[in-house]
């Protein structure tokens, strides 16, 4: 296989891992979300009102982290894309 026809594909499981790992990452966020606002309506002490008002804050937290998390990923994986390059073109021209 050529030294190009393996960058290609190496290219494009960079690309479907990442978004498969960011999909399942963002599921997993969901599921958890939930689930823990339900057990959280299931045993709240506090008054229906309280609750909504906590929720509401911890989904702000959690889409917060999300979207960090998110950043975080997308940031290295153009990290890694560059270094790939970068290290490609030092291989084409030595």
């Amino acid at each position: 296989m050529s030294g190009l026809a393996k960058d290609a594909r190496e290219d494009r499981m960079d690309r479907e891992g990442g978004n498969g790992g960011l999909r399942t990452f963002g599921a997993g966020l969901l599921i958890g979300a939930l689930v823990g606002a339900g057990i959280a309506l299931l045993i709240a002490p506090s008054s229906g009102e309280e609750t909504r008002r906590m929720i509401a804050r911890q989904a702000r937290r959690l889409a917060a982290d999300a979207r960090d998390r998110y950043d975080d990923a997308r940031h290295e994986l153009h990290a890694a894309r560059e270094r790939r390059r970068r290290e490609h073109d030092d291989a084409s021209a030595g």
